[in-house]
């Protein structure tokens, strides 16, 4: 068995209670992760008290399940997980530096060092992944809805299995999930399911992409170019790839400034190390999938010296 993967069970054996933790705004696998591992651990250890609080995916609630909803002192008296995260300043719920012992586990970049017992695999393609390998590896029980929970969070991280690092053991976890039941056509439904309104601002989005020396596409959007269509920064922040593998550019990126005025960064790349560039702005992530937040920004003049960094990059690479 892996090393981490038996001192984390060690851990979660010492206690009754047990928190699941998430990072702000989650996504497929951050969702997924969080109510996955509580599925399994309320079904292997039926006298554990098991909470996700990872914050809810509201599309994929009535089909996959909610979150959980516990006073201040369950988290106090409970072993927190942090999942697919790799600093604790960026959870939703910062309750989780109440709990009696925190474990990590995350497939991100570590910037900073993490003291404590903790997973960290750079090689998955995502937090589901290595939370299907701790079930299987431990032999915990997972039903056809947790199979469900992993696939969605492998799927949309690799980005339907088209970003690096998707590997053959990607392939075989995915494998054994179905074997579970996983009924991927009706997950798929939701993922490709849109609202006109959001349909109408992501066609704003590529209306308004530029271009830089080296071909790095960039969009800075606005908070009056999402409100005019109804819709909330919660609802379009994540919106990189609709201008993404243009021919001919290596990198591309999106800024979206909020109501408050922080701005999120999301770079994208084939081949170049965005990461980095992440990192010199407070930020992190896989190297060619990174992001990051500026705060307090009344314009995108930052935002435009990320953009330069980058395009600085690409000319360094193609002096290579």
């Amino acid at each position: 068995m892996n090393k981490f993967i038996k001192d984390i069970l060690k851990v979660i054996k010492k206690y009754d209670t047990i928190t699941i933790f998430g990072h702000i705004n989650p996504d497929g696998d951050c969702f997924g992760s969080g109510l996955a591992l509580r599925n399994m651990l309320r079904d292997t250890f039926k006298s554990k008290k098991v909470y996700a609080l990872v914050g809810n995916l509201p599309q994929f609630n009535e089909r996959l399940g909610n979150i959980d909803i516990v006073d201040d002192e369950t988290v106090k008296n409970s072993l927190a997980i942090m999942l697919d995260c790799s600093e604790s300043e960026r959870i939703s719920d910062q309750r989780i530096i109440t709990a009696k012992q925190i474990i990590k586990i995350d497939h991100h970049i570590e910037n900073k060092p993490f003291y404590g017992v903790k997973w960290v695999d750079e090689d998955s393609i995502a937090t589901c992944q290595m939370i299907a390998e701790f079930g299987f590896e431990t032999k915990m029980k997972m039903s056809k809805l947790t199979s469900e929970l992993l696939y969605l969070g492998i799927c949309t991280d690799s980005g339907r299995f088209r970003y690096q690092p998707t590997s053959s053991k990607t392939h075989r976890i995915v494998a054994k999930l179905l074997d579970l039941g996983a009924e991927v056509k009706t997950l798929f439904n939701i993922m490709y399911l849109s609202e006109e309104a959001f349909v109408k601002y992501q066609a704003l989005l590529v209306s308004r992409f530029k271009r830089t020396e080296h071909n790095v596409v960039y969009v800075f959007a606005d908070y009056e170019d999402y409100h005019q269509f109804g819709l909330t920064f919660d609802q379009i922040s994540k919106n990189v790839n609709v201008v993404g593998n243009i021919k001919g550019c290596p990198v591309w990126c999106l800024f979206t400034r909020s109501d408050e005025n922080f701005i999120r960064v999301e770079l994208r790349s084939n081949e170049i190390n965005v990461q980095k560039i992440a990192k010199k702005y407070g930020g992190g992530g896989h190297l060619h999938a990174s992001g990051a937040r500026l705060l307090n920004q009344k314009d995108f003049s930052l935002a435009m010296k990320v953009v330069e960094d980058l395009d600085a990059a690409v000319a360094e690479s193609e002096k290579k």
